[in-house]
């Protein structure tokens, strides 16, 4: 009697796009030469640390070598995850397949985390051998571990959203550079905690687990959660076709998460540094919006216009395109603004607004340029920003440092929104107030020029809106806003 067995490796409700990246990231010899490795280097420093005086020491490097490779390593691996996709032609044959950018985006991430998670259980047996030989907190370094993995799942996230980017240098550029500063400053921060003498065990995960219990642990991992969504949607737009509506799915979660974070600090008591949050959030919140090119697909306004009166409303918030993305941002911006302003200070809220005018600035250098008509306004606005920088850190902080030591308010800093916050808080006392109200006036500009913008690309694509307003209502006239 003959019996057929289907024998699978994955369970078929699993995301074929998960099965393929995860099944060939297995099979690469990286994963393979990390994992062996990895636990050769485990296996010496837990035999090292049995007994021994310089247990401390063998902790510090236990520490660095696992953030390395769940932070840094692992993570690395989606350098080119979409980029090779886009050079070589297949990510069109993916779409053929049914499959959705996001999900082509999550599949990709997916299989990153999904190793690294492989990774951090197979270290797990020399945690409780530290536990047993040098009677470690067994649950912080469990925790610490799990925080590990966490941060370097949402490294993934950002690796793989910059990888739909076909520029190698700019991808190398922002991704190595922040990667090696803040792996060896980890790094060396892991081995003094572990060596300093007034340094307890679980000192990793004092910020987290100590410093707010609970409720800190939960409100680090929604951040966490939230950032994956964010930079995985902001890559699925850079491959989606025109036609798509990711921006709405997005951008409402987006306004969600910052209610959410606002009312948790209302409801808490600690408004003071959830603004601060808040505030930070803000910033990507307004690159996402402010990079999409103007839509000019009838069917997107239809999906609007079929809604009546609440999807026109909705038309100017949550539509592709930078032009809603403006309006977007300042909705965001207000809110963030008017929090800040109520649980710190006036002066603190008018710094919010300075800081988001720094991201309208290059928003409107993107458009002042040829780079407007790039097919991807992302790349442009991350050259423009590396440039201001650039000239800020070249020009600016000498002649700031050199009026600082003289005791001297260097006035020029209200010019620049990104340069404000540090002209001010060197800035004499009786000096402080002028140059806000200066940097202030200074930093309104770029939101009026950007308007101006907005409402020449908005009448380009009017002719798109009309089309749309057509489809849904069958007549051949008809104005649509």
């Amino acid at each position: 009697m003959n019996a057929s067995f289907a024998i699978t490796d994955f369970p078929d409700r699993l995301s074929p796009m998960v099965v393929k990246e995860l099944r060939q990231g297995l099979r690469t010899r990286l994963f393979g030469g990390v994992l062996l490795t990895l636990h050769i280097m485990l296996v010496l420093l837990t035999l090292m640390s049995a007994g021994a005086e310089n247990a401390a020491v063998v902790s510090g490097w236990f520490d660095g070598i696992v953030t390395l490779v769940l932070c840094i390593i692992m993570p690395l691996r989606g350098f080119s995850a979409v980029a090779d996709e886009l050079k070589s032609g297949t990510l069109d044959m993916l779409a053929l397949t049914r499959l959705s950018a996001g999900r082509i985006i999550f599949g990709k991430w997916a299989a990153i985390a999904s190793q690294s998670l492989l990774l951090m259980l197979s270290i797990m047996p020399y945690v409780v051998a530290r536990f047993v030989f040098g009677g470690l907190d067994l649950f912080g370094e469990i925790a610490a571990l799990f925080y590990k993995w966490l941060a370097g799942v949402v490294i993934a996230a950002v690796i793989v959203a910059l990888s739909t980017q076909r520029q190698f240098w700019l991808r190398a550029v922002v991704v190595f550079l922040p990667l090696m500063i803040g792996g060896c400053g980890a790094f060396s921060f892991m081995v003094m905690t572990r060596v300093g003498t007034s340094t307890t065990s679980g000192s990793m995960v004092t910020f987290f687990t100590k410093s707010g219990g609970a409720s800190s642990a939960l409100l680090v991992v929604g951040m966490a959660a939230w950032a994956i969504f964010f930079f995985l949607s902001l890559a699925a737009t850079r491959i989606a076709p025109s036609a798509s509506l990711l921006s709405v799915v997005k951008r409402s979660v987006h306004l969600v998460m910052i209610l959410s974070l606002l009312l948790l600090g209302w409801l808490t008591g600690s408004g003071a540094d959830i603004g601060m949050i808040a505030a930070g959030v803000l910033t990507l919140l307004m690159i996402d919006a402010l990079t999409e090119r103007v839509n000019e697909v009838p069917s997107v306004y239809a999906a609007f216009y079929q809604r009546g009166w609440p999807g026109r409303v909705a038309l100017w918030l949550l539509a592709p395109g930078w032009v809603t993305g403006l309006v977007y941002s300042a909705l965001m911006v207000s809110l963030v603004v008017v929090y800040v302003g109520w649980t710190r200070s006036v002066e603190e809220a008018k710094l919010v607004f300075v800081s988001a005018a720094g991201i309208w600035m290059i928003a409107v250098l993107v458009q002042l340029f040829s780079t407007r008509k790039s097919r991807d306004l992302l790349p442009p606005f991350i050259i423009f920003w590396l440039i201001v920088n650039l000239m800020i850190a070249i020009l600016g902080i000498p002649l700031l440092a050199s009026l600082s030591m003289r005791s001297a308010t260097a006035w020029f800093t209200c010019a620049l929104p990104q340069f404000l916050t540090s002209g001010y808080k060197t800035a004499q006392a009786g000096d402080k107030a002028a140059l806000l109200q200066l940097g202030m006036l200074s930093a309104s500009i770029w939101p009026a020029l950007l308007l101006i913008a907005a409402v020449f690309a908005w009448r380009h694509a009017r002719a798109a809106r009309q089309e749309g307003w057509r489809m849904v209502h069958a007549v051949k006239g008809g104005t649509a806003v």
